[in-house]
C-alpha cells in the first residue's frame, strides 16, 4: 500500500512519483480539496480503514492525520511533495487580505497610521537580536513581517498607482539580482568583489543629483548623522572640515533635546553640502577630491 501526502498549499501538483499509484482507484482523507476529486479516475471518501483491500492508494494533504499515522507505523511506502520554502506566506497573504477588507480596525488604516507601529517593532527586534533569543526574534520578524504584509495590501487600493505583495517581492528580486550578478552566477565569493559591484550598480540605478540623495532624514539623528559622514567620506568630501560640534554630542541637563540638536547640525551640514554642489553644476566642477570640494566649499556664503 502507498501514501501519496499533497501539499496543502498546493494539492494540484502531485509528485511524479505518484503516478504510477493514482491511475487506478485511489481512498481520499476529507481534506483533500473537492476539486482535486476530478484528477482521479476512481476515488472514494475514506473515514476509516476497516475496508481497505490490500495495494489501496491513500491520497492526503495531512500528515497528521490518524489514518495517514497508521500507515507510516505500518511501514507503507510514503510519497510526499517536497515543500517549498515560502509557501506559508500565502496563508498570510491572505490573512492580510481578509483582515484588510472585513476589520473593522485594519479597513480604516493608512500607510501614515501605521508608522508608529512600524517603528515600535524595529526596535522590538533589534532588541531581540541583543537578547539573543531566537523564540523571540522569530515573533518579532513576524510582527515586521505583519507591517510590509499590510502596506503592500492598503497600497493595493490605492486608485491612483496601487501595487500589491507580489509587486514587492519583484521589487526585491529584480533589485538584488541587478546588483549581486557575480555571486548569483557563480563568477565569484568575493566579499570586496560583492561590495564593489554591489556599490557601482546601486550608483548607475540611482544616478543621483547629490551624494545625499536618498539619505532618509526621519532617521534617529545619530544614524542620520553616521550615514551623511559615510556618504561625504565615499565621496571624497575632506569630512576633515566640518564642525567638531556637528558631529559631537554633548548631554546637559535641562537643556534643549539632544536628538533635536543633532539633527539640526545634520540637517544644516546637508543643506550645505547642497549648495556647494549646486555651485560646483554651475561652475562645470567635477566634485572627485577633498580639492575640487574645498574650492566649493570656500564660496560659502555661511
Amino acid at each position: 500500500m502507498t501514501v501519496v501526502l499533497l501539499d496543502p498549499a498546493r494539492p494540484d501538483l502531485i509528485p511524479i512519483r505518484a503516478r504510477r499509484c493514482l491511475s487506478g482507484p485511489v481512498r481520499v482523507t476529507e481534506d483533500v480539496p473537492a476539486a482535486m476529486l476530478w484528477e482521479f479516475d476512481s476515488v472514494e471518501p475514506v473515514f476509516d480503514e476497516t475496508t481497505a483491500t490490500p495495494g489501496s492508494v491513500l491520497v492526503s494533504t495531512d500528515p497528521d492525520h490518524p489514518l495517514v499515522r497508521a500507515r507510516i507505523e505500518r511501514g507503507e511506502e510514503v510519497i510526499a511533495a517536497p515543500s517549498v520554502a515560502g509557501t506559508a506566506l500565502l496563508e498570510s497573504v491572505a490573512l492580510m487580505d481578509t483582515l484588510r477588507r472585513n476589520g473593522p480596525w485594519e479597513s480604516t488604516q493608512t500607510h501614515h497610521s501605521l508608522r508608529r507601529y512600524l517603528l515600535e517593532e524595529v526596535y522590538e527586534l533589534l532588541d531581540a537580536i541583543e537578547a539573543g533569543d531566537p523564540v523571540e526574534l522569530r515573533e518579532e520578524l513576524g510582527d515586521l513581517l505583519l507591517q510590509v504584509l499590510f502596506h503592500a495590501r492598503i497600497a493595493a487600493d490605492d486608485p491612483a498607482a496601487p501595487f500589491d505583495i507580489d509587486d514587492v517581492a519583484r521589487s526585491f528580486t529584480a533589485k538584488v539580482s541587478g546588483r549581486t550578478p557575480g555571486v548569483l552566477s557563480g563568477a565569484h565569493s568575493d566579499l570586496q568583489t560583492q561590495i564593489r559591484e554591489w556599490e557601482e550598480r546601486k550608483a548607475a540605478e540611482k544616478r543621483r543629483g547629490s551624494v545625499l540623495d536618498g539619505v532618509a532624514t526621519t532617521q534617529p539623528a545619530l544614524a542620520l548623522l553616521q550615514k551623511v559622514l559615510e556618504r561625504l567620506t565615499a565621496a571624497h568630501y575632506p569630512v576633515d572640515t566640518i564642525p567638531a560640534e556637528t558631529l559631537t554630542v554633548t548631554v546637559t541637563a535641562g537643556d534643549d533635546s539632544v536628538e533635536a540638536q543633532a539633527r539640526d547640525r545634520a540637517l544644516a551640514l546637508m543643506a550645505d553640502v547642497r549648495a556647494a554642489e549646486k555651485r560646483a553644476a554651475e561652475r562645470g566642477v567635477t566634485l572627485d577630491s577633498p580639492e575640487a570640494w574645498a574650492a566649493v566649499l570656500d564660496e560659502n556664503p555661511a
